[in-house]
């Protein structure tokens, strides 16, 4: 007879999940889809989402990465980070798909740190501020830098069924907006929260010795 396994531990749930949307077609940075953004190099060779999960794992244990099709080159451009790799199958219909696949896939008890594969420059210590702000009691946190808000940012476990329901490309914003007296907005001095990779030339700049960070 097969053993029983009833009386395995059941895998406790994280206090708090990054999740780290990956799946985006990435037009702008190569209308050809021949360079899959998530996946390519910063000047030291890092790959732009492997730069983003390290960042997360130095003060968040649990990140999910969701992506599209290009499963295989993000698992690859991973390498053994710990990190839940998940496919989205219909991630191409826009953020929110991914979105609310991930956190469907990722229970947390405290609630959810919203990153973006291609923002690479995030400071550790933003990551932390974030994380701890919610670990504290914060409902929606959120850097911000030179009066700009930036990523990422905090949901509470309370608004799971609303991230749950939003739709087209904006994400999480519908969530935020209905919520303004649940935001709030950490200053920080990291110009990296602003800057999101939208271009090639946008990825060789930051390759340049001497070249300030300046997000669009």
């Amino acid at each position: 007879m097969p053993v029983s396994d009833c009386h395995q531990p059941v895998p406790a749930v994280p206090d708090i999940v990054a999740v780290v949307l990956a799946a985006g077609q990435g037009s702008r940075f190569d209308a050809s889809g021949t360079r899959y953004k998530p996946v390519q190099p910063l000047a030291d060779g890092t790959p732009m989402v492997y730069a983003v999960c390290h960042r997360l794992l130095q003060h968040i244990d649990a990140v999910t990465v969701v992506c599209g099709p290009q499963q295989k080159a993000v698992r690859d451009a991973l390498g053994e980070l710990p990190v839940n790799l998940i496919h989205c199958a219909d991630a191409e219909t826009g953020m929110s798909a991914s979105l609310r696949f991930g956190i469907r896939h990722s229970p947390a008890r405290l609630g959810w740190i919203i990153a973006l594969a291609d923002m690479p420059c995030i400071n550790a210590s933003t990551v932390q501020t974030v994380t701890e702000h919610l670990r504290q009691g914060g409902r929606i946190v959120r850097p911000h830098y030179a009066n700009r808000p930036g990523h990422p940012v905090a949901f509470a476990s309370e608004f799971r069924n609303e991230l749950l329901q939003v739709t087209g490309d904006e994400g999480a914003r519908a969530v935020v907006t209905r919520h303004p007296d649940a935001l709030t907005l950490i200053p920080v001095n990291d110009p990296g929260c602003l800057l999101d990779i939208d271009t090639h030339e946008q990825l060789l700049q930051l390759g340049k010795a001497g070249d300030p960070l300046t997000p669009a």
